[in-house]
């Protein structure tokens, strides 16, 4: 019955983007923030070591405990070698 009315009044985002404030809703995530494979920018914003942001999440399904499922979009990301890359600052 919970998952029919979170289908019906909960509509989940399309698109989220990482950053710190909403990061502890991404297990896999807060692990790699916390093992510092991922850094947080000056706006908070979540990015790899090169400076390639954390891709956005992109709504892919709804399970079947009717939340939604997402993968991360890799539409932002950079070559390392990049000027981008090179005049990233943490």
């Amino acid at each position: 019955m919970i998952s029919f009315v979170r289908r019906l009044f909960n509509t989940p985002y399309d698109t989220v983007i990482l950053t710190t404030s909403n990061v502890d809703d991404w297990p896999h995530f807060q692990k790699l923030l916390d093992s510092e494979k991922i850094v947080a920018d000056s706006d908070g914003r979540l990015r790899y070591p090169h400076g390639a942001p954390v891709g956005r999440m992109k709504i892919t399904g709804i399970n079947s405990k009717g939340l939604p499922v997402y993968k991360e979009a890799a539409d932002e990301w950079c070559d390392p070698d990049s000027l981008i890359a090179a005049n990233f600052e943490t």
